[in-house]
């Protein structure tokens, strides 16, 4: 039989199934490889190079200057300019902190011989000061109960020293970020990073925070409808303005609650009208990231508030966080034999919280000092200086100094586990 060759359509070229030889260019147009080298040894046959030395010159990698990176745009702010700014800004809080205490020592002791100051711990002051120091203890105890109480009502793990440690670190980065605005970031790390859900940990720190403030606008609104006899008038117009910052996000989120498209149009309209004042560059953006927030927010909250009990519950723990907070200044002036009340003192407090909160440094620096120095001065207390420092301590430096015990035990308790994982594979391995 003869052997028919197939027909191709048109428009097709046959293709060429032998494979072509080097240095030829077959039908569809690919070009092969080079040729190989008959005299060329292979890889397993060749020996390794003994010969090179190694790079002892080179410097190790944490030593090593790390490469430039891409050249910021005329407009882009670069990293060193933030580092900058913030160095400034916290060698600036530094000073005016620095400066209002010695202002407030010499308007203490101007014209006093250096013998006139007679300091005495007396078993009622060493009391007092034990009151000042159970205070500390309430504040930290009732902001750690409710961590507690929302472990349980989201059915995580429910461990108090991990509650703990979350309230100090809260108020530790409170004292350390301008506006008081660390806090909350740092806590849903910390809970994460011991095993709580992202979920779980971002309600719990937003609805601490959320009540914490809530707690604070209570007191705050009684004290000024039931209290008005402050000593300085200066003092009361600005806790009254501070306390509407204080209501702004509660109140907020109850009104988004209620009516969201109201409040989405309220917010934006106040944002724009922000915006032609230029205090705002970008409206639309910050409208809605702020939607977003309440957004988040009331998501967080519905979770845990879902429990009137447990909503009462904290709330309640709130109160009690602030009225501890508030009752150190009476403590610390009884210590230096001041003959002051209970309610007095007490009112004042919660003006003098009110009205810092619109100064933006660190723990409100500077600020703090100055009011208590002219409120408590100006009652004709004694020992004010004093009692200014020492209240100080109690009510901000001590959270910075718990907050670091917190992280170096931490630390203490990472290399011995580490130390203790090293020792049982050591010992693995000499028993195989």
């Amino acid at each position: 039989m003869k052997k028919t060759k197939k027909k191709t359509p048109k428009g097709r070229q046959p293709q060429n199934t032998k494979t072509p030889r080097y240095g030829k260019t077959p039908a569809n147009g690919k070009t092969p490889g080079p040729a190989p080298d008959p005299d060329r040894k292979p890889v397993l046959d060749q020996k390794p190079v003994l010969d090179q030395k190694p790079e002892l010159d080179r410097k190790p990698a944490f030593l090593q200057k790390p490469e430039p990176g891409p050249v910021p745009e005329p407009g882009q702010k670069t990293d060193t300019k933030k580092k900058r700014r913030n160095r400034i800004w916290t060698v600036l809080f530094i000073l005016i902190n620095i400066g209002v205490v010695a202002w407030a020592a010499i308007h203490e002791f101007a014209g006093k011989p250096p013998g006139a100051i007679n300091l005495r711990f007396t078993k009622e002051a060493v009391f007092f000061l034990a009151c000042t120091a159970g205070c500390l203890a309430v504040v930290l105890c009732a902001e750690a109960l409710k961590y507690v109480l929302m472990m349980r009502s989201l059915k995580e793990r429910v461990s108090f020293r991990v509650a703990l440690e979350t309230a100090i670190l809260g108020k530790y980065y409170d004292c350390i970020t301008p506006s008081g605005a660390g806090g909350q970031p740092f806590q849903i790390w910390w809970l994460h990073k011991h095993g709580y859900s992202d979920g779980g940990a971002s309600a719990m720190t937003i609805t601490g925070y959320i009540t914490a403030q809530a707690g604070f606008v209570i007191i705050a609104l009684i004290t000024f409808i039931t209290w008005r006899a402050v000593e300085l008038e200066a003092i009361r117009y600005t806790a009254y303005i501070g306390l509407v910052l204080f209501a702004l996000v509660p109140c907020l989120l109850v009104l988004f609650s209620l009516m969201p498209r109201t409040v989405e149009k309220l917010v934006a309209s106040v944002i724009r009208l922000c915006a032609r004042f230029k205090f705002v560059k970008n409206p639309e953006e910050t409208t809605s990231r702020v939607m977003e927030m309440l957004n988040s927010y009331q998501a967080s909250i519905s979770v845990i508030t879902r429990d009137k009990l447990t909503s009462v519950c904290l709330i309640l723990l709130s109160l009690v966080f602030r009225v501890a907070l508030c009752a150190m200044p009476f403590f610390v002036l009884k210590m230096f034999g001041a003959s002051v009340r209970f309610l007095p003192i007490f009112c004042s407090t919660i003006y003098i919280y009110a009205s810092i909160t619109l100064v933006p440094t660190p723990g409100n620096a500077g600020a703090a000092e100055g009011a208590f120095y002219l409120v408590f001065s100006a009652m004709g207390s004694d020992g004010v200086f004093w009692a200014m420092l020492i209240w100080r301590l109690f009510s901000h430096y001590s959270f910075i100094i718990a907050g670091a015990v917190v992280y170096a035990v931490n630390a203490i308790e990472a290399k011995r586990l580490a130390r203790s994982r090293v020792k049982s594979e050591e010992q693995k391995k000499s028993e195989e």
